[in-house]
């Protein structure tokens, strides 16, 4: 069974208030109107918009680099698809 994570556990998990959390949220492409998220989604893009926050980035550019990773994965996906299907 998956354990669902809400924005309380976050705030505690991680020890940040419900602003940063909800701001990390939103940086990350996460849906702040969701009442849970999965491991993976905290794992995936939370836990590194994080890391990159505590590194001194900017809201900015936190959602830049998912943005960036977001489309290199469409790509590469695209291109399997197109190889896969060519064969």
């Amino acid at each position: 069974m998956t354990y669902l994570l809400s924005k309380k556990d976050l705030e505690v998990r991680f020890g940040l208030s419900d602003t940063t959390v909800y701001r990390t949220l939103q940086a990350c492409g996460l849906l702040t109107s969701k009442k849970t998220y999965t491991p993976e989604e905290i794992q995936d893009r939370f836990v590194p918009a994080r890391r990159l926050f505590d590194a001194g980035h900017t809201t900015k550019q936190v959602q830049e680099y998912f943005c960036l990773k977001e489309a290199t994965y469409d790509y590469q996906e695209t291109n399997r698809r197109a190889i896969q299907n060519n064969h």
